[in-house]
């Protein structure tokens, strides 16, 4: 069981969108107990163990050159197989056009529940309820998540992005 963050890159540099859901995932991830792990697909110049301060334990990288431009099929398919092999239970991304393009398709592959517009962790004392913007920001909404897999897609800027003790202690290629 852990935490799985999609970490959404431009030209080979890590999004400021994709900050916010690392923190996310690692103070979810302390939430449930478990740990919190990323996965980057493509080339990406930055160095990727820098993240580490985010919360995140291990980086899983697929570096493909096909996955250097965005396809969201191939993500959704790449993802969803990592989501398999790592074991993990929950996924986070970024409600940005890729994580919107995304999150859906994983989610379909997966029979997973979806909470797009995540503003803040689950409560997860009685299930696990997320609550979610709706009627474009003017309202909220909580919505709780029955299945085995679960996939929140948080808002940009509505989660702080802030470094944490802990270091990133391996990066894979997968």
């Amino acid at each position: 069981m852990s935490v799985l963050i999609f970490i959404d890159t431009a030209e080979g540099h890590v999004k400021k969108a994709s900050m916010e859901a690392l923190t996310y995932g690692a103070d979810l991830a302390a939430q449930l107990g478990t740990h919190a792990q990323g996965i980057v697909l493509g080339t990406v110049t930055e160095d990727l163990t820098a993240l580490g301060k985010y919360g995140v334990k291990k980086i899983h990288q697929v570096a493909d050159q096909a996955l250097d431009h965005f396809d969201a099929g191939s993500y959704s398919a790449v993802i969803a197989e990592a989501c398999g092999s790592t074991g993990a239970n929950v996924l986070v991304f970024s409600n940005t056009v890729s994580g919107k393009a995304i999150a859906p398709r994983v989610s379909a592959k997966l029979k997973a529940g979806l909470v797009a517009g995540a503003v803040g962790l689950p409560d997860t004392s009685n299930g696990f309820t997320i609550k979610k913007s709706v009627f474009s920001g003017k309202a909220f909404a909580r919505v709780n998540v029955a299945t085995p897999v679960k996939i929140i897609a948080l808002n940009p800027n509505s989660y702080r992005s802030e470094e944490h003790t802990s270091e990133l202690q391996s990066r894979q290629y997968l």
